[in-house]
């Protein structure tokens, strides 16, 4: 027969927590029912502490199930195993999405610093603009926020007061759209997009 090790309360609780405070057997929970930590696969049948391998269990279902083994668990616990990993595997897509739509965004922010290149070779945007222009082509068709640039540089012959004049042309086109949008206009035209 195997050794049995004692659960930590850290573990315990995690368990607990993880089970939402229920008896996976029945559903009781506090103070209807006192609560402990069962092994799916006994001990005695060289079950171990593992997580996956421990279930909350009221007084009751505990005594009553005593060392028997599970040929299946609970419906609930499978239920909650296959919603997390749905959860996790819903959580990695959207990660993805997130890194493509950032990655996207540096290109697009790195195509607007080219532009500002032509006028002011050597010059680079700080990190903090940069969050500035990934502000605009969020808002703004790429297209327009490099114009943008380009009849700022072609004006203004001082870099900082033509990045003044492009973030001064970019905010008023956003202000002119989302103005359009509240009046039921589409805002940029298809080809924009």
């Amino acid at each position: 027969m195997a050794e049995r090790k004692p659960i930590s309360k850290r573990l315990r609780f995690e368990i607990f927590k993880r089970d939402e405070f229920k008896c996976q057997y029945c559903g009781i929970t506090p103070p209807a029912g006192i609560l402990e930590i069962d092994h799916i696969t006994p001990v005695s049948k060289g079950g171990n502490n593992r997580s996956e391998n421990l279930i909350t269990a009221c007084f009751d279902c505990n005594r009553g199930k005593s060392d028997v083994l599970l040929s299946s668990l609970p419906s609930t616990v499978n239920q909650k195993a296959d919603l997390i990993a749905e959860k996790l595997a819903q959580l990695k897509a959207y990660e993805r999405l997130i890194k493509s739509k950032r990655k996207h965004e540096e290109k697009q922010i790195d195509e607007v610093e080219e532009t500002f290149r032509i006028y002011f070779n050597g010059y680079s945007f700080t990190p903090k603009f940069r969050q500035s222009v990934r502000t605009f082509v969020r808002n703004i068709p790429t297209h327009i926020v490099v114009d943008s640039m380009s009849i700022a540089g072609s004006k203004i012959s001082d870099p900082d007061r033509t990045i003044k004049y492009f973030c001064g042309i970019c905010w008023r086109l956003i202000r002119k759209s989302k103005e359009e949008n509240s009046h039921g206009f589409e805002g940029w035209d298809a080809d924009a997009k």
